[in-house]
Order: structure tokens, then C-alpha cells, then sequence
């Protein structure tokens, strides 16, 4: 009966072996960004820039994840590539890098299973929350220059104009959809796009109307008015700079991941003795 016994235990810690957790999953993306709002209002592609990144995936079962990543690129437009008229006239351009750190949960539409050979691809939809960072910076004369500092819409004055300076960073929320397919077991390679809808105006450091001069550092001479006030000579105090709307950024590219494949064995109890 012993004998027996033992067998029996062997048989069931061999069988364990073949028993993988496919959890844990590390990659990288490499791809572009791109910017929408007041400067860029036809979903043009002109001024796309790339973009880099790393996540980790926590895999729930077969359909479902859980999506952690950082990610690096750079949003950047010019008035005069936009084809409306009044656009082009206003004259403003801007870049700024975004650092964004994001949570997402994704659903799979198939079954992914690594240790099939029938389930070995998905597309994929995931949601969730952004954070991220800029900075937007234009150019005057050679030389570039921050723009937040400047207040180019009087945020330098608020008592007078009722507008505080924004603030360097924002959320957001993220709408991707790709699509994934394991390789070489232990690796998966993808391509993925998603949208990014931010709760920012100033992205692109334009939304509401131009300031007065005297709300502006240096006057009407000044950096600060050459960068508000951009080509457009008919604009006057008062007059629309923006529409006044969220700006919304765009990341993109293909996606290489290793899946850490866990051995789990069967935890062993000692049988009861028989009498």
C-alpha cells in the first residue's frame, strides 16, 4: 500500500510540471504620437513624432489584463500646417514632451493561452487612467521659450483677468484597441493605437482669447506678446484665441513582450494512515 502511495504522489508532481502561471508579462513600444486640438483641428498627421515606452501586464486568466506603462513622446503642431484659413492667419505654434504613466485593464476578444496552439492571438481593447506631464515651448527668433511662464492669454494677471496659470501636468483618459500574437512561447509581439482624452486646455498652450499688452511681460514689445499674439495682425484684447476645448494626444507603435512562464507544483499533504 505504501508502495502504491507513492506512486501515486510521483505521478501527480510529474503531472505538476506541465502546470504554468502566465501572469507576469515585461515589454517595451516603440511607435509615434501625435497631437489634436486648436492648432491641429482636421486630424491631420503632419507633425506626428515619435515615441517610446515600457509596461508590465498582469494576465487574469485568458481574457482579461491589467496594463501598467510609462511612456515618452512628443505632441507638437503649427498653425500654418493646418489648411482653415482663419488657423492660419492666428499664426501659433508649440511643442512639448509628454511623460505619461498609465493604469489600463484589457479586454481580450479571444482566448489567450500560450500553451495553445489554437489561442496563440488576439485583438484587444483596454481602458483606464492617465497621468502625464508637459511643458509646451514655441520658437521666436532662434530660440525657444516656455510658455507657461509667459501667460499668453494674461495669466500672469489673474485679479485683472481671471485666468491662473495652468498647471504642468494632467489626466486623462485612455481608449486603445490592438492586436497581439504570441511567438517562441515565452514572447508576444503587437501593434496597438489608442487615443488619449486629456483634461487640459493648455496642451498646446492656447485656449481662450487674446490678453491686453499690459497683462503680458514686456508689453506689446515683449516676448510674451510675440508668442500670444503669433502672426495674427488684426487680433486685438478680447478677441477668440482658442475654441476653449479638451486637447486629446494619440500614441501608436508595436509592442514586444516576454511572458515569465511560473512552474506551479501541487502542493503535497500528507495522506491520512490507514489502520
Amino acid at each position: 500500500m505504501t508502495r502504491t502511495r507513492n506512486i501515486i504522489i510521483l505521478v501527480f508532481l510529474l503531472a505538476g510540471f506541465n502546470a504554468f502561471s502566465q501572469t507576469d508579462e515585461f515589454g517595451a513600444v516603440v511607435g509615434i504620437s501625435n497631437y489634436f486640438g486648436d492648432l491641429n483641428t482636421r486630424a491631420s498627421f503632419k507633425y506626428v513624432r515619435p515615441a517610446a515606452g515600457v509596461f508590465y501586464r498582469y494576465n487574469i486568466k485568458y481574457r482579461w489584463a491589467w496594463r501598467n506603462s510609462f511612456t515618452y513622446g512628443i505632441a507638437q503642431f503649427d498653425d500654418k500646417a493646418n489648411s482653415d484659413g482663419w488657423n492660419q492667419q492666428r499664426g501659433l505654434s508649440f511643442k512639448t514632451n509628454i511623460y505619461e504613466a498609465a493604469s489600463m485593464i484589457e479586454f481580450n476578444f479571444f482566448k489567450y493561452d500560450k500553451e495553445s496552439k489554437k489561442h496563440w492571438f488576439t485583438p484587444y481593447l483596454g481602458t483606464g487612467l492617465v497621468i502625464f506631464f508637459f511643458n509646451p515651448e514655441a520658437q521666436y527668433k532662434g530660440k525657444w521659450y516656455y510658455l507657461q511662464p509667459l501667460g499668453t492669454e494674461g495669466q500672469n494677471d489673474p485679479s485683472y483677468t481671471g485666468i491662473k496659470k495652468y498647471k504642468l501636468y494632467s489626466a486623462a483618459i485612455p481608449f486603445v484597441g490592438g492586436f497581439k500574437f504570441s511567438f517562441a512561447r515565452f514572447w508576444n509581439v503587437g501593434i496597438e493605437g489608442g487615443i488619449r482624452e486629456t483634461f487640459t486646455k493648455y496642451l498646446d498652450d492656447v485656449s481662450g482669447r487674446y490678453p491686453s499688452y499690459v497683462d503680458l511681460p514686456g508689453g506689446s514689445s515683449g516676448v510674451a506678446a510675440a508668442l500670444s499674439y503669433g502672426g495674427n495682425e488684426s487680433a486685438k484684447a478680447g478677441y477668440q484665441r482658442g475654441d476653449g476645448t479638451f486637447d486629446k494626444y494619440f500614441f501608436g507603435g508595436i509592442t514586444i513582450s516576454y511572458t515569465i512562464m511560473k512552474l506551479h507544483c501541487p502542493k503535497y499533504s500528507e495522506p491520512s494512515t490507514y489502520r
